[in-house]
């Protein structure tokens, strides 16, 4: 059930939900006082906006590289599509001529 829940979190969610997780572990498990364990809180949930814009840029950073690839790829496959069918259509007009030169000629067709 809690598998199902976290497959189905958004990213927004799943960040929010990381952090929250984190910051229990961090109030469970320390051996700090209470003042020690807010200014440490603090520097850390200071430093959340420079790294989630750093996230996101290296988000973008990745999908905008995938897209190139992707683009590239389709553009490769197309050209070897594009290829493939001018071979096709260059042997079929040779097999109809060959079959049109049997027809006239009254020879079988091998």
């Amino acid at each position: 059930m809690l598998l199902y829940f976290v497959m189905k979190l958004s990213l927004k969610n799943g960040l929010l939900l990381g952090l929250l997780i984190g910051l229990a572990s961090a109030v469970l498990y320390t051996p700090k006082s209470g003042k020690e364990l807010r200014e440490e809180l603090k520097g850390k949930v200071d430093k959340v906006p420079f790294h989630f814009f750093n996230f996101l840029e290296s988000l973008i950073d990745l999908t905008l590289s995938v897209l190139d690839f992707a683009k590239s790829a389709f553009q490769e496959q197309r050209e070897r599509l594009s290829s493939a069918l001018s071979t096709g259509i260059a042997a079929a007009r040779v097999k109809a001529d060959e079959l049109k030169k049997y027809a006239n000629s009254g020879q079988s067709v091998k």
